[in-house]
Parts: structure tokens; sequence; C-alpha cells
């Protein structure tokens, strides 16, 4: 274990791991302690959290990290994702400058593959952000045919140490934007998601029924207007079919 001191209000600390269940558990146990505002990475997971019960694909190739923060500063806890996926985006560009896009709720992606994505957990005393990006991964399980990696992108090495630098940093600049919900990252969101626009399929009671994403609500689900004028509330991508 490595502990680095962070000078990025209001972040604390930085815990650096070798291999792990999920660098979320470790935030977990560390927040039920009373600590906050503190970061942790791992160089392997091999329990990975992903929405819901799924686990979440990583290895010594990726960036894996979770934060902690105090409940009592994000006031629209319903777009935690949300908001996460602005900061961790600008933390890549800024690094990298690769047009990085946003698909809801929570998916980082570049050019319709999936770069990486983002897992919110509310417990109402604190908030954990579990973050994972292919970094330098240069093939993935062939379950995940729709993955890419930022090494793939640039065609060399990318250093993980300084890209969760850069991330930290903007979550650090923006932190109260952050916690307030403030519009101005819910417009850069709406900019940045592939998703507003497209033609969608969902599941209503026994039926299918489909129509186009119009925007977000203010509690995070999405707004989707059918043929007959109505709007439907998306709240999961379960909801949501997917062609094959």
């Amino acid at each position: 274990m490595r502990e680095i001191q962070l000078n990025l209000t209001p972040f604390k600390k930085l815990i650096s791991l070798d291999s792990v269940s999920s660098t979320m558990d470790i935030v977990f146990k560390m927040s039920r302690l009373g600590e906050r505002f503190f970061v942790v990475s791992a160089e392997e997971q091999w329990a990975g959290k992903g929405k819901g019960n799924r686990r979440w694909y990583s290895d010594r190739f990726s960036l894996s990290f979770s934060i902690a923060i105090d409940g009592k500063f994000l006031y629209r806890q319903s777009l935690l994702s949300i908001l996460a996926g602005v900061i961790v985006k600008k933390g890549i560009v800024s690094y990298l400058g690769i047009p990085i896009e946003l698909k809801w709720p929570n998916d980082i992606v570049f050019k319709g593959k999936k770069l990486g994505g983002i897992l919110g957990e509310n417990w109402n005393e604190f908030i954990i952000i579990g973050i994972g990006i292919n970094v330098n991964n240069l093939e993935f399980p062939c379950y995940l045919e729709s993955a890419i990696s930022l090494r793939q992108i640039q065609g060399r090495e990318i250093d993980k140490v300084e890209l969760l630098k850069s991330i930290i940093k903007e979550f650090s600049l923006d932190f109260n934007l952050f916690a307030e919900g403030n519009d101005i990252l819910i417009k850069e969101w709406k900019k940045s998601c592939t998703t507003i626009g497209e033609r969608v399929k969902f599941k209503s009671y026994n039926n299918i029924k489909e129509g186009i994403v119009t925007d977000i609500a203010n509690d995070g689900a999405l707004l989707v207007s059918l043929s007959d004028g109505r709007r439907k509330k998306i709240y999961s991508s379960d909801e949501l079919v997917t062609e094959r």
C-alpha cells in the first residue's frame, strides 16, 4: 500500500493498492469508519462492481479507482453518475485531448465504443463514486466486443497515474459545481451525451414502445417523446431494449 497526500481541496489523500476485490469495497469500509474525501486506486480488481449486480472487467492495464465524499455536500444526488461523468470526461480531455462522449446513464464512450464507466452509490452519510477506464488494454474478452482503450485510440502507452491525477484535479476544480448539481455541468453533459436525439425502444408493462430521447429530467431520468405526443421517463438502462 502507498499513501499519497493530495493538495487538491477537498481531497486529502490517495491510497494506491496492488490487488483488491473492489476499490468500492475498500472505500465503503473506510467511509463507515468516518473517513471522507479520499481516493483509493488499485492495479487490479478481482470483483470489480458494475451497474446492478454486474461485474466490472478490469485488469492491470485498466485504471480503477473510487472516491469518497461527505454525503451532505451533494445536493442533487440522483444526478451523481451524470455529474461525475462530465468531470471524468474533462480529466481525460485535459490530459489527452481525446474527444470523449458520454452515454446515459454512466458510460464513457469514444465513437460508439465503451471506454469506461461510472458507478455512484449514495449511503446518505457518504457517497462513493467508482470509476473504471480502459487505458492500456490491447485486447479484451470476447464478451466485451464493443470495448476500446485509450492506448488503442492514441497508439501509445498511457501513464495511468498522470491520468488519475488529471481527473482528480478536475473534481477539485469543479467540486462546488459538482456538489450543487450546477446547470453548467448539466449542459456540458447534454452536449456530450450520445443518447439525446436517439430513437430508442423501451419496455412498458408487456409491450415494447419507441420514441425519441429529447432531454434529461431533474431527477436524472431520460425523457422520451412518443409519437402520440406523450412523454415517458426512463429511469434505468434496463428498461431500454437493445437490438442485437
